[in-house]
């Protein structure tokens, strides 16, 4: 009688665990699913705005990024004052890909890539997918890249 107790009770824990596990990996799917929802069938032009801290307040530079999500690599180019390669002021290339929106979170994420010298350079860099850097922005609080901040200043969804 011990021995048919313990094994209806084993069965018991076996079902018991089995629909945890199926519980869990709907609750998961379902979950997935709202995200996936919320970054992808939609298209967004993205402005993200760049600042610099003065003070306690921060300083609109003007020098606003727009990302294109779901578009490829998107280069931007930008002045650089003397430094290791040139002795006086150049265009640094940048590029960004994987850009993606999460209107759930008001998020954007992008993978930068470069600097490069040159706009053939950072085309290649950027679509090889070498050594980028994970950026994220959004449009509550001022995320520190570098000695700037970002964050969103509008988001247009595209048609």
């Amino acid at each position: 009688m011990k021995t048919k107790n313990r094994l209806t009770l084993s069965l018991l824990n076996l079902k018991t665990i089995i629909m945890a596990c199926i519980i869990m990996f709907i609750g998961c799917n379902k979950e997935d699913e709202k995200t996936e929802s919320t970054t992808s069938g939609k298209s967004y032009s993205v402005t993200v705005g760049v600042y610099i801290l003065k003070g306690s307040s921060y300083e609109d530079q003007n020098k606003d990024f727009v990302f294109d999500t779901q578009e490829g690599c998107q280069s931007w180019s930008r002045t650089a004052q003397e430094d290791k390669h040139s002795s006086s002021p150049h265009y640094h290339y940048n590029s960004a890909k994987n850009t993606t929106y999460d209107i759930s979170t008001q998020t954007i994420k992008w993978t930068e890539y470069g600097p490069d010298l040159d706009q053939v350079s950072i085309d290649t860099t950027c679509e090889k997918g070498s050594n980028g850097i994970a950026k994220t922005a959004n449009n509550a609080d001022y995320s520190a890249d570098k000695n700037f901040y970002l964050k969103i200043k509008s988001v247009v969804e595209k048609h």
